[in-house]
């Protein structure tokens, strides 16, 4: 089984890769411009979103079940994504919940929580 949760903002995607060993963490980025020196418009931004989204499905492909988190609407905007253009990934989200900027643990325990299992021992 290949459970994973991601923490997603506008910039940052932590995607985390749980087992009974162990939690591994690989830490993405956005690659859009600083907005004080290329406006965007809304077309633009929403470009780039779906680069980034497509980057961070790449390292889902094993998942049997995910759960997303994060703090603003970005994690929203991935859930549709997920539903629209990778509908096969969208059937093992457990959930989509709102955090701040939890700790790597805290995202262990969110995901032991969702996942109703102890994930890690």
């Amino acid at each position: 089984m290949s459970i994973y949760a991601i923490w997603i903002d506008r910039e940052n995607a932590r995607i985390f890769h749980f087992s009974t060993e162990k939690m591994e963490r690989k830490h993405l980025q956005s690659r859009h411009p600083d907005h004080h020196t290329h406006p965007l418009d809304q077309m633009d931004f929403q470009k780039m979103e779906h680069h980034f989204f497509k980057e961070i499905c790449l390292h889902l492909k094993e998942t049997t079940r995910l759960l997303i988190l994060g703090p603003g609407v970005a994690k929203y905007h991935f859930q549709t994504y997920l539903m629209e253009q990778v509908p096969d990934l969208a059937k093992k989200l457990v959930a989509c919940v709102t955090v701040d900027h939890p700790t790597d643990a805290q995202i262990g325990a969110a995901a032991s929580k969702f996942f109703g299992m102890d994930i890690l021992k």
